[in-house]
């Protein structure tokens, strides 16, 4: 699964924008300052993909789009235009009605998506899919081997990383192959126990039924009946709960506690492998049966087990992103991530694209990653057509475009001070401040001269700065040139905050060069 290429002509800040994407690359990083679109255009892709897989025309009629993806051998485009598909297949175009009858082929396995922010704006994109998804798992027919795999479009929460967890270790095979990122990298050495707190659903209207489970049914019943055989001690209760700061309320509980790996492992065995047992375990999520769970692990150099709670945020965001790619993978399909860098530490920052890497793989254009970060540690590696930068004019029209500097190689000061996030500099604005203002000084004083205050000020800030590591003196003259031609120019004091502005001052900055390069012959 690799977009080629996609147009949007409105879409929230979105207008008339083309993207290109590299098909041969295996992710596509997305940068730019806040409201530039660049979570808008992954709200996009999932949309088109959403509406095509539900197999009914985008309700929206100013989203016209148009998107070509190579998927399966097959060179896909689809148009959309006033609620009207048109779709082509290799060149040449077919029925509408024949590609959703084949969407299993002309459609990713997977949209898998993370957004690390607090807004519900991507998640709601799923509501269709989850509420679909729900109905089957409820229904009193359904079995667990009716259901072996993940969903078409999955939006990935925090608590999916317990789902995850509890995975990992209930398969030996699964176990050995998860050993380096369990271990190496989160430092979890082996699980402990986990305790399932079931609460009675709003959807219940039962009473005195917690050992039946407020009356679920279908594979969320399967799955409990299940676990309390292997539970040690069940316990139901009614129990006074805080809700808010405000009030209490009184629900009835069920705790069910699995004491062992070993009862983990014989849990999993009911089932055919690890989708039909992840599937299982979410379904008690998705009926609003669980109130919590509190698995318990061992840690690298920690006398103690501790809960998955007691990890860091950068652990557990760890643990969901990756953690579940790892366990749900699967080809040919395409993996929206927002921020998913968020909480983690420099480190795991620098390593987050070979962390992604490892586990997707780089699979022959069998899975596509796109992404969006603020931090210049993700990208350091990467070249520049592996990056889209976004950007908005003074009217806030966004244009979207490939930079002109490989990341790799500058370093992270580089990649700030560079067109990729386009700061004027690293150095602090009180520094920054002071080094312009005994510049602007040192110019006058050689142009027409200085007060005695002004003599007085220049000084101190001499004194300041050299205490912080600047030189007096510039021992390049012809840089010291360069600066005062710069300090002399208005134009070039303030620093740039757009595109247009870094490329007028780069113009006047260049023609700067030449003269002194000329006088100096």
């Amino acid at each position: 699964m690799r977009i080629d290429s996609l147009y949007i002509k409105a879409f929230k800040n979105l207008e008339q924008i083309t993207i290109v994407f590299d098909q041969t690359e295996l992710y596509t990083i997305l940068l730019g300052q806040n409201a530039t679109g660049k979570s808008n255009l992954l709200e996009a892709i999932i949309q088109i993909f959403k509406y095509l897989d539900l197999e009914r025309a985008h309700p929206n009629r100013k989203f016209d789009y148009d998107i070509k993806y190579e998927l399966r051998g097959n060179n896909i485009h689809v148009k959309n235009q006033n609620t009207k598909y048109e779709i082509s297949l290799n060149g040449q175009i077919i029925k509408t009605k024949d590609f959703f009858a084949n969407k299993d082929i002309y459609l990713p396995k997977h949209v898998f998506t993370y957004y690390s922010g607090i807004s519900d704006k991507l998640k709601d994109n799923f509501t269709e899919h989850l509420k679909r998804y729900y109905l089957t798992i409820i229904d009193p027919k359904a079995i667990i081997l009716d259901i072996t795999e993940i969903r078409r479009l999955f939006y990935a929460e925090n608590i999916h990383s317990n789902f995850v967890l509890l995975a990992f270790y209930s398969f030996l095979e699964i176990e050995a192959q998860s050993k380096e990122f369990l271990n190496e990298i989160l430092g979890i050495e082996g699980f402990h126990s986990a305790m399932f707190v079931l609460r009675k659903p709003v959807w219940s209207k039962l009473k005195n039924e917690n050992f039946n489970f407020w009356g679920a049914t279908g594979i969320v019943k399967e799955f409990l009946d299940s676990l309390l055989d292997l539970s040690l001690a069940p316990i139901s209760n009614s129990e006074t709960v805080e809700v808010s700061y405000k009030s209490n309320e009184k629900q009835d509980r069920l705790y069910l506690y699995l004491s062992n790996k070993e009862k983990l492992q014989k849990l999993a065995k009911s089932w055919t492998g690890r989708i039909p047992f992840f599937n299982a375990l979410e379904s008690t999520y998705i009926s609003d049966l669980v109130e919590d769970i509190r698995v318990r692990v061992k840690k690298k150099n920690v006398k103690k087990d501790i809960s998955y709670r007691e990890l860091s945020e950068g652990e557990q965001q760890l643990l969901a992103v990756l953690g579940l790619l790892k366990f749900t993978r699967d080809e040919e399909s395409l993996i929206l991530l927002d921020e998913p860098d968020t909480h983690l530490n420099p480190l795991w920052k620098w390593k987050y694209l070979e962390f992604l890497k490892k586990v997707v793989g780089n699979d022959d254009h069998k899975t596509q990653i796109i992404l969006t970060t603020h931090d210049p540690l993700v990208i350091g590696s990467l070249e520049r057509n592996q990056i889209r930068v976004f950007s908005s004019d003074k009217n806030g029209k966004t244009s979207v475009d490939i930079p002109d500097v490989d990341p790799i190689g500058l370093g992270v000061a580089g990649i700030l001070t560079s067109e990729l996030f386009g700061l004027p500099s690293i150095l602090d604005q009180p520094t920054l401040d002071k080094l312009n203002q005994k510049r602007i000084l040192q110019v006058k004083m050689k142009d027409s001269g200085l007060s005695d205050d002004e003599m007085i000020t220049l000084k101190k800030l001499e004194e300041q700065l050299e205490e912080l590591g600047f030189s007096r003196y510039q021992r390049d003259p012809l840089y010291q040139k360069f600066i005062e031609a710069t300090i002399r120019n208005p134009e070039l004091r303030k620093p740039p905050i757009d595109k247009i502005g870094r490329e007028k001052q780069n113009k006047i900055m260049a023609e700067l060069l030449a003269e002194i390069l000329k006088e100096e012959g």
